[in-house]
């Protein structure tokens, strides 16, 4: 019985997929239609950031907290901050020299996708321990 909850569970997660799809689709619709860029580009990183946190669910192998202190200090706390950049500079109306590579880095939406996952990896570690 626990070989086939494996494949159930992998298969609830790909229906998942499906629905959060479809809401964050209607979600980003929404704010585009009906608001300015401030609240538009904080939703769409709000949205990205829970994507990756969603993918991480698939890597998550035990639900124990157990903290992977270089994962969150080196990776995930660098792209959240990074991510943060684009919104705070369209609320302070500051302009920051970033030049066209980090223009780049910013229009693939990866970082906050890439902030979502390292930040649920950092908190269940499945790292391997010397015993195993």
């Amino acid at each position: 019985m626990k070989k086939w909850s494996t494949y159930i569970w992998k298969l609830i997660w790909v229906i998942g997929l499906f629905f959060l799809s479809i809401a964050s689709f209607d979600i980003l619709n929404h704010f585009k239609n009906s608001s300015h860029i401030n609240t538009t580009s904080w939703a769409s990183s709000i949205i990205l950031f829970l994507w990756g946190i969603y993918l991480s669910l698939v890597f998550i192998k035990k639900w124990s907290i157990k903290i992977n202190v270089p994962l969150l200090i080196c990776v995930f706390i660098p792209s959240f901050l990074f991510s943060l950049i684009p919104l705070l500079t369209s609320i302070l109306s500051i302009s920051i020299p970033i030049g066209m590579l980090f223009l780049k880095i910013f229009s693939s939406n990866l970082i906050e996708i890439v902030a979502g996952l390292t930040f649920m990896l950092s908190i269940f570690d499945n790292s391997k321990t010397e015993s195993e």
